[in-house]
């Protein structure tokens, strides 16, 4: 998760030079400002303690309830996950690829919706959004370095 975390932090970095760019989904790239914001929201929301900020500062996100609805919560501030549908795979891809064009049809797209499963398993939002993230992390990290040209 460390990596797909600090890959996504990349990207908001990359997407800092191409300011909020609007996608065929209509998804606009978060830059890195967001990415604050949205800890801060998140962090109030789960009642982060200062301890478990820290953890989710240094990219340490055990599998425990208030890490994962921290970070299904970024993920939603993203905009790219909500309770009732899960992850949109398009939104997904475009942030990773920072506001560079991407192919939907690519391995990279179909590595990202392996891991956006359709939660057939019936678990809570949190573990579902975590579980996701993690499968990220596990799946496409190359993928991520080189899609965003790392």
């Amino acid at each position: 998760m460390k990596a797909f975390i600090l890959l996504l932090t990349l990207a908001v970095a990359l997407a800092d030079d191409h300011h909020h760019h609007e996608h065929g989904t209509g998804y606009v790239v978060k830059t890195h400002d967001d990415l604050v914001r949205f800890r801060s929201v998140c962090s109030e929301q789960v009642h982060a303690t200062p301890e478990d900020v820290e953890k989710y500062v240094k990219w340490q996100y055990p599998d425990e309830e208030k890490t994962r609805c921290y970070m299904k919560c970024v993920f939603e501030q993203f905009g790219f996950f909500d309770a009732e549908h899960g992850f949109d795979v398009h939104k997904v891809h475009e942030q990773l690829a920072a506001g560079i064009a991407v192919d939907h049809t690519d391995e990279t797209h179909q590595k990202i919706a392996a891991c956006a499963d359709n939660n057939s398993q019936g678990s809570d939002a949190c573990t579902w959004g975590y579980r996701g993230g993690m499968c990220f992390m596990r799946s496409n990290l190359q993928l991520v370095q080189h899609s965003v040209k790392v």
